[in-house]
């Protein structure tokens, strides 16, 4: 019995080591537009946490030749170009109405990158609108109790009806509104900046302090301004697609409004967030709009891993979330969310096609190698022997503030040594014991506390002490784990906190790149890469059937704007994975593969021995995807 079984499984297995494929040329689907990219044009803090003064963006930051390399090696390809109104563009006018360049040369350096890249226009979507719009005038919620209550437009706001200038007159407002934004619309014009697309509000559901939001709250409230604002966009330019709305999974404000034709007439696609998702995630999301949502286009507009970095398994995650993006969704676009992050920056692993090293923002005033208190805090002068080996994540610290806590994900059942500095008011959960260790640093003295945790969310506490009258150090976590070869831990979103090993990797890259030049990350910008490079615009998806449907070995097929068929296969599998397509005409295939560590000469891929015939039988070895292209 138990033989048989065995060679039951064993079967299994072989059979799934292959996937028959059938290609149906007379089949076209929807024509796929391009790909887009999101910018950093202006600064946001490491861990996406503040908006700093310093001008540390691209293209800004980068000397003039890396500009021009930065278009010609990554963005040539890319059609379109995500544009944060509010935060990665949010200079205003003295009123705060209007959106401006927040130094001269903001636009025109933006401009020049463009077009040197032959991208053809902006996706303008606000973050927040310019503050004059909103109730608390600040591009973020303002710390207080009423403070995300004001973090949304004047109109939505308590006590609309004495608002100096509009006096409760809604309609007004939203017509005021309407023609501030497309006043933005005609500045980026006149910096000669094409608008392709327009989105009212990024993930109109977020709400916080850390960087520019805008809240609105029901679907009926962001129905009645997106109507507004979408009217007065329309009017202004009728060739501008107009998408709604971002929420994450589905487009739950646009959505009960669908069934109204008046809405529904200004609604050209539906947007939707599904960062960092399973590859199949796109599937469903498609089934789920198209079974209760009139039939509009869908897309997501920002990809990225919030929590944790780049990683060779991620890489194929992401080739086949755009494949079945493609193929079996019915997209006709898809964004990656950022061309090049600062090194610095916490979230830039998961978030980057490639890093650069400011000009602006000093490097690290002190070694990675050397523990700190907190990042680029004072050093330690005795840490306990048993300790020293340990990973570290630590938190930001402004000595002006409280400490803030935060949180971090393991993969495995770990014991967490909180350092603790000796202060007044020391309140800790129960949960955590007291050792007799201790650790001393330039200016302080901590206590040890520990805690034995299953894997997923580690929280750690904020620190409510004092010393001196001055807010204590934020808790520090030393990491012990049980099977120290498979360790792995991810930051939170949107967390000010550093990983030690991960502070290192990076400061010894920054190491030997040169203030204002930049690199590719390989595992995110050789997945989203290797379509730039060899799917062009206006391309159109090809119907297919699959013998058995396996996440792991995928298929795309596309007609080229010549007529050329291209097949695109991929295998995340840990084994060699077999394909057999048929269906083809009879041609020359030449076909190129990538891995996450591999792109070939100028990221195209490294040449394979060609087929021919009317069918393809590739073997892909694990974690890799060719695509084969008709002669």
């Amino acid at each position: 019995m138990k033989t048989a079984l065995l060679v039951a499984c064993l079967s299994t297995a072989a059979a799934s080591a292959q996937s028959v494929f059938t290609v149906h040329p007379d089949k076209p689907k929807q024509v796929i537009k391009g790909i887009g990219f999101e910018i950093q044009s202006d600064s946001i803090g490491s861990g996406n946490h503040g908006l700093p003064q310093e001008p540390i963006a691209v293209p800004h930051d980068l000397i003039p030749s890396e500009r021009d390399r930065l278009a010609k090696e990554m963005l040539k390809g890319f059609r379109y170009c995500r544009l944060a109104g509010g935060l990665y563009w949010r200079g205003t006018d003295p009123a705060g109405k209007v959106l401006q360049p927040r130094w001269p040369e903001q636009l025109k350096e933006l401009r020049e990158l463009l077009d040197s890249a032959g991208v053809e226009g902006v996706s303008l979507e606000y973050w927040s609108p310019a503050p004059y719009w909103k109730a608390n005038r600040s591009y973020v919620a303002l710390e207080g109790p009423n403070g995300r209550a004001m973090n949304r437009l004047r109109c939505f706001a308590a006590d609309f009806d004495k608002d100096p200038d509009y006096q409760g007159d809604a309609q007004r407002f939203l017509k005021d509104f309407g023609n501030a934004v497309v006043t933005d619309i005609k500045t980026l014009k006149d910096a000669g900046i094409r608008t392709s697309m327009f989105g009212l509000q990024n993930e109109p559901n977020v709400n916080h302090t850390i960087y520019s939001t805008c809240e609105y709250p029901t679907s009926e409230q962001y129905v009645q301004a997106y109507c507004a604002v979408a009217t007065a966009v329309r009017t202004h330019d009728p060739a501008i697609l107009l998408f709604a709305d971002t929420e994450h999974g589905y487009p739950k404000k646009i959505g009960p409004a669908m069934n109204d034709p008046e809405v529904a007439a200004l609604v050209d696609a539906y947007a939707v967030h599904i960062v960092g998702s399973p590859s199949t995630t796109p599937i469903e999301v498609y089934e789920k709009i198209r079974k209760t949502l009139p039939l509009r286009p869908w897309f997501q507009n920002e990809y990225e891993y919030l929590t944790g970095g780049a990683t060779r398994e991620r890489c194929l995650n992401t080739v086949e979330h755009i494949m079945n993006s493609f193929q079996l969704a019915e997209n006709p676009t898809w964004f990656w969310i950022h061309c090049l992050k600062p090194l610095k920056n916490a979230e830039a692993s998961g978030y980057a096609l490639g890093f650069w090293k400011s000009q602006i923002e000093p490097s690290a005033g002190v070694p990675a190698e050397q523990p700190r208190r907190w990042p680029e805090g004072p050093a330690y002068t005795a840490l306990p022997k048993e300790l020293e080996s340990l990973e570290m994540v630590s938190a930001k610290f402004d000595r002006s503030r409280p400490a803030v806590g935060y949180n971090f994900i393991v993969n495995q059942p770990v014991t967490i040594y909180l350092l603790v500095q000796q202060c007044d008011d020391l309140n800790l959960d129960a949960a955590w014991t007291v050792t007799d260790l201790t650790a001393k640093w330039e200016g302080g003295t901590d206590r040890v506390f520990e805690r034995t945790f299953k894997n997923g969310t580690i929280d750690i506490p904020p620190s409510r002490g004092k010393v001196d009258g001055r807010p204590a150090a934020p808790h520090l976590a030393l990491v012990k784990p049980s099977d120290e070869k498979t360790l792995k831990i991810s930051i939170g979103m949107n967390l000010p906190i550093e990983i030690r090993s991960q502070a290192l990797a990076l400061q010894r890259q920054a190491a030997a790149i040169e203030p204002g030049h930049w690199v590719f990350n390989p595992y995110n910008w050789n997945a989203v890469g290797s379509f730039v490079r060899h799917m062009p615009w206006d391309s159109t998806a090809i119907a297919i059937s699959e013998a058995t449907f396996d996440a792991k070995a995928r298929l795309l097929a596309f007609r080229k704007p010549d007529g050329k068929l291209c097949i695109v296969v991929s295998n995340s599998s840990a084994t060699d994975h077999s394909f057999e397509v048929t269906g083809l005409p009879d041609a020359t295939w030449k076909g190129v593969r990538y891995t996450p560590d591999e792109a070939g000469t100028d990221s195209m891929g490294v040449p394979l021995e060609a087929m021919t015939g009317n069918g393809l039988k590739p073997t892909l070895p694990p974690l890799s995807w060719e695509f084969w292209s008709q002669q």
